[in-house]
C-alpha cells in the first residue's frame, strides 16, 4: 500500500466520520431487507474482546412497529398523567408519540449479552457500542440517517418481550433509520481539539 493510497482511505474515512449527523427525519421509503444485513454485516466487523460477538439485532416489522407505537404511547400518556396533567392532554400527546414513532421508516432493536463477570460485561457493552458505530458510519456512507435512542421507549421492557430478547440481553439502543430527506439540511455539529484531552506522559515520578 502506498503514501498516496493510504492517505486517500484515510481522507475518506475521516470525511464519512465528521459528516455523520444524528437524523431523525426521513423519506418515507423503507431501507431494503439486503441493505439492512449489509450494514449488520459491517457492524459485527468491530472489534470484541475473546471474539464474544455479544450483539443481537432485531428490526421491527410493521406488525411489531404498531405494537411498538402502542408502548411509546402509552409510556407518554403515564408520564403526564403521573404529573398531574389532564387526561385529554395525555390522550392526545400519547396518540402523537406513538406516531412519530410509527412513521420512522426503519426500526432496528440492538442489545448485547450481559455476564455475570463485571469486566466481560464492560468487554460486552464496549464492544456493541463499536458495532453501532460502524453501523452508523456505513449506513451514512450509503445515505442513509440514524438515530440512537437509548431512553423510556427503547428501555420499555415490553419492547424487551415484543422482539423476544433474551433474559441476558441488555437493551443497548432503539435506532431510527431511514434514508436522508435531500430539502432536508444536515444540523451542524462541533468537537474541541482532541488535544484538549490528551496527556502525553513522557516521565514517569520514581518514588
Amino acid at each position: 500500500m502506498t503514501d498516496t493510497t493510504t492517505l486517500t482511505e484515510l481522507e475518506t474515512v475521516t470525511a464519512v466520520m465528521m459528516g455523520r449527523r444524528t437524523v431523525k427525519q426521513f423519506l418515507a421509503q423503507p431501507v431494503a431487507r439486503e441493505t439492512l444485513q449489509q450494514l449488520i454485516e459491517v457492524a459485527v466487523w468491530a472489534p470484541n474482546h475473546r471474539l464474544n460477538e455479544p450483539w443481537r439485532f432485531y428490526v421491527l416489522g410493521d406488525g411489531a412497529r404498531t405494537q411498538l407505537a402502542k408502548i411509546a404511547g402509552g409510556i407518554t400518556q403515564r408520564k403526564i398523567l403521573e404529573a398531574g396533567g389532564e387526561a385529554t392532554v395525555a390522550e392526545r400527546k400519547g396518540t402523537e408519540a406513538g406516531a412519530a414513532w410509527l412513521g420512522v421508516p426503519t426500526l432496528l432493536y440492538i442489545t448485547y449479552l450481559t455476564d455475570s463477570n463485571p469486566e466481560i460485561n464492560l468487554e460486552n457493552y464496549g464492544a456493541v457500542c463499536c458495532a453501532i458505530q460502524n453501523f452508523t458510519l456505513a449506513a451514512h456512507a450509503l445515505g442513509i440517517g440514524t438515530s440512537w435512542s437509548s431512553g423510556a421507549v427503547a428501555a420499555a421492557p415490553e419492547l424487551h418481550a415484543l422482539v423476544g430478547a433474551g433474559a441476558a440481553e441488555q437493551m443497548a439502543g432503539l435506532f431510527r433509520v431511514g434514508y436522508l430527506d435531500p430539502n432536508v439540511t444536515p444540523g451542524s455539529s462541533r468537537r474541541s481539539p482532541g488535544s484538549t484531552f490528551t496527556r502525553w506522559i513522557d516521565e514517569v515520578p520514581v518514588g
